[in-house]
């Protein structure tokens, strides 16, 4: 059979019949309703994604922001188009338009966020390293000077602490 035959309006050849008689029979297996993990089977509901999950680190917060920002950019240029030739006569899917604003405003809520942690993110990192020049200069201090001295140094320091508490 070749593909013109399926062209409407076109009969079939007399040595195939009009529609062919094809018998099927259901059934259920066993654990059909059971996730069975293949390679190439798709993503239960790939079209419906909720918020981003946010990174723990600084590393991989900067590269999904590159990731969040190149999909963005490809959007907008792809709605940009759509505008374009609607503006010109060409028409387009709304429901397609409407899917990829929705998408859009959802992406830039997502960097939203996600720049927000990186924002944590890095002052905890310039905490953690303030803390730990402090550390090594408290270090330095002691080996310098006699314990007992560094000792009422301390005692000084955890009175003005108790004094600021007390205000």
């Amino acid at each position: 059979m070749k593909l013109s035959d399926l062209w409407p309006g076109r009969k079939p050849p007399a040595r195939t019949p009009a529609k062919p008689v094809v018998s099927v029979i259901v059934t259920k297996r066993a654990g059909a309703g059971q996730p069975v993990a293949t390679g190439n089977a798709q993503a239960p509901n790939a079209g419906l994604r909720g918020p981003i999950e946010l990174p723990a680190t600084l590393a991989e917060c900067e590269a999904l922001h590159e990731q969040l920002v190149t999909d963005a950019i490809r959007l907008e240029l792809a709605l940009a188009q759509a505008q374009e030739g609607a503006a010109q006569g060409i028409p387009y899917n709304r429901s397609w338009y409407n899917r990829a604003k929705a998408a859009l405003k959802h992406i830039n809520h997502d960097r939203t966020r996600l720049l927000y942690r990186c924002g944590q993110l890095r002052k905890e990192a310039k905490q953690q390293a303030q803390q730990g020049l402090d550390r090594m200069i408290l270090d330095v201090i002691k080996e310098s000077m006699p314990a007992d001295q560094f000792l009422g140094y301390v005692r000084i320091a955890e009175a003005r602490v108790a004094a600021e508490v007390a205000r």
